[in-house]
């Protein structure tokens, strides 16, 4: 399988989601330390795994990115879409943020 250096995958109960690097860019420049640290920790050779917390915390931040409120068209490609799956990832395990 060909590795694709232009994304970058999160891990989530139900699998992964795949996120444009120039995306990932973006939302980084929106993190704590903690989360930046974990992207940048696997690059794209594998999926950023990430804890409860701060799946919960990475949701709140896209959440607070599309301002005003709901204009989730403004976000970067995929975004909108990894804050969709952190939600479901979080209901799924009972651990709503």
């Amino acid at each position: 399988m060909e590795r694709r250096i232009d994304t970058v995958s999160i891990l989530l109960s139900n699998g992964t989601v795949g996120l444009p690097w120039t995306s990932r860019t973006m939302l980084l420049d929106r993190v704590f330390y903690a989360v930046r640290v974990r992207f940048e920790a696997v690059g794209t050779s594998r999926p950023v795994e990430l804890t409860r917390e701060e799946k919960g915390y990475l949701m709140r931040v896209i959440e607070a990115w599309a301002s005003p409120p709901g204009s989730w068209e403004e976000l970067p490609p995929g975004i909108y879409a990894l804050r969709n799956a952190l939600h479901d990832d979080l209901h799924d395990t009972g651990d709503e943020a």
